[in-house]
């Protein structure tokens, strides 16, 4: 019949053409291109040890193209591979060794992590070999605690663009800077060494989208001018618990296509935004040691600059200052495109204030969002009535969240009194603790309870997840 089908034996020998005789390896008769892939899943050193495969593999791993290292795993793994490299005693011998043996391929991505400090000729050198390859990703998280020049090479690289440097040291660029392609720029723990070089630095960069600055030292700097026309994306971040080291001088940006921006700082000058317009999510964190008008006055500035944002993630030190601007010194500005907020803090009774005042200020909210819950200790009935009483667009969001949610009576009385004057409320999250979550029968009970509550908006849906 013609229809049928032979399904062969699974004994059925192999045709010639493609045995497996013993001692074939089937694998280094692959492509050069699929050996590749095959080596693109293995870490740097993996892909190293493959040389004592066999003849074909010797050489395989000159040509990877992304590059980690780690002295971390050198020193977990380092016998082994002494045994690949009999000249690499230390970690620097090893990446000499990685870098010099590479062939005329490009290296897109290189990566280094070392703990111990290196000689700056010998870290220069493995930044030249990258640079000669043209690299595109250059992620360099070194213990350099010196003044410390960076080859020229790297400030005129043309493949470059993405650059990462987290490095103890005085950032000194030269005076001929020109990144054509660099679309990322991030700089941790790194002390800028004057406002003129810096901001030289910022502006010769013409396709620059995403600028982070963390933890990085300001004690030289007077005015931080970041004006890029191309920046999508902006970070600064200072760490919390060293204000001595904290962003102590003025700051203006220029970015008209800034469209994220997260500032984290005790802010110690002002904060100067120039034609944002086209901001979608914002993150503010103003910490303050002693709440000043000072303080209070640069925290509305920030705010104000930031005005036309869609989403907006504050946290409790930024609403505490809020709660002292609606006086006669400053004022908060109005945000008429804000749909989103988020309180990245416990809410309770001290936020109040600061909450009203900004939910005032929100006329098309939509979206509110308790995303670290409640401290149901500071939670007073009182101050919440008054805060739906005097807001109008408490009662006119569509999507209220909650997390971290126990069914505590705290968070219970204010769920009662959000469904009884949110009008328009068509969605109430709460995401339970495991506490909750895990008891089958308190969970019941609650879900019964919230469902006995009266609701202004008779289509709310309420989910316990």
């Amino acid at each position: 019949m013609d229809d049928v089908v032979v399904v062969p034996s699974k004994h059925q020998k192999l045709s010639k053409d493609v045995t497996c005789g013993e001692g074939m390896d089937v694998i280094s008769s692959l492509s050069d291109n699929v050996l590749h892939h095959i080596l693109s899943f293995l870490s740097t050193e993996d892909s190293i040890r493959t040389s004592i495969l066999s003849r074909r593999w010797q050489y395989l791993w000159t040509s990877i193209s992304d590059i980690n290292l780690d002295d971390i795993s050198w020193s977990k793994d380092i016998d082994k591979i002494k045994d690949q490299c009999p000249m690499c005693h230390r970690f620097s011998d090893f990446v000499d060794r990685v870098l010099l043996l590479h062939d005329a391929s490009d290296i897109r991505r290189l990566h280094l992590t070392i703990l111990d400090p290196v000689n700056s000729s010998r870290l220069n050198s493995w930044i030249s070999a990258a640079i000669r390859h043209n690299v595109q990703e250059l992620d360099l998280d070194l213990p350099v605690r010196t003044r410390f020049l960076l080859p020229c090479c790297l400030f005129t690289c043309e493949s470059l663009l993405v650059l990462k440097l987290f490095m103890q040291c005085v950032l000194k660029p030269p005076s001929f800077i020109y990144l054509s392609s660099l679309k990322t720029l991030v700089f941790d723990n790194l002390t800028f060494s004057d406002d003129e070089s810096t901001q030289h630095l910022f502006s010769n960069c013409p396709v620059l989208q995403e600028l982070a600055l963390i933890n990085c030292g300001w004690k030289n700097i007077k005015t931080l001018t970041i004006s890029v026309a191309t920046l999508k994306r902006l970070t600064i971040e200072d760490d919390r618990s060293l204000w001595a080291d904290a962003l102590s001088c003025a700051v203006k940006v220029h970015a008209p296509n800034l469209i994220y921006l997260k500032f984290t700082s005790t802010l110690k000058g002002h904060f100067h935004l120039c034609g944002i317009s086209s901001l979608v999510n914002a993150s503010v964190d103003l910490p303050h040691r002693a709440l000043s008008q000072q303080h209070v006055s640069r925290v509305i500035g920030v705010l104000t600059g930031i005005c036309n944002v869609k989403s907006l993630t504050v946290l409790a030190d930024t609403l505490l200052s809020i709660s002292y601007a609606d006086n006669n010194v400053v004022r908060l500005p109005t945000f008429p495109n804000m749909t989103d907020l988020e309180l990245n803090a416990e809410f309770c009774s001290d936020l109040t204030g600061g909450l009203i005042n900004l939910l005032e200020k929100s006329p098309k909210l939509e979206f509110l969002d308790f995303a670290q819950g409640f401290d149901s200790d500071y939670i007073h009935d009182q101050e919440v009535c008054l805060m739906l009483e005097r807001v109008p667009s408490c009662c006119c969001f569509k999507w209220f969240s909650l997390s971290y949610f126990e069914g505590k009576p705290a968070e219970m009385r204010f769920l009662s009194l959000l469904l009884k004057n949110a009008t328009v409320l068509e969605r109430m999250t709460l995401y339970c603790e495991p506490i909750l979550s895990t008891d089958s029968e308190k969970e019941e009970e609650v879900n019964n309870q919230l469902r006995s509550f009266p609701r202004r908006s008779e289509s709310c849906i309420i989910e316990l997840l």
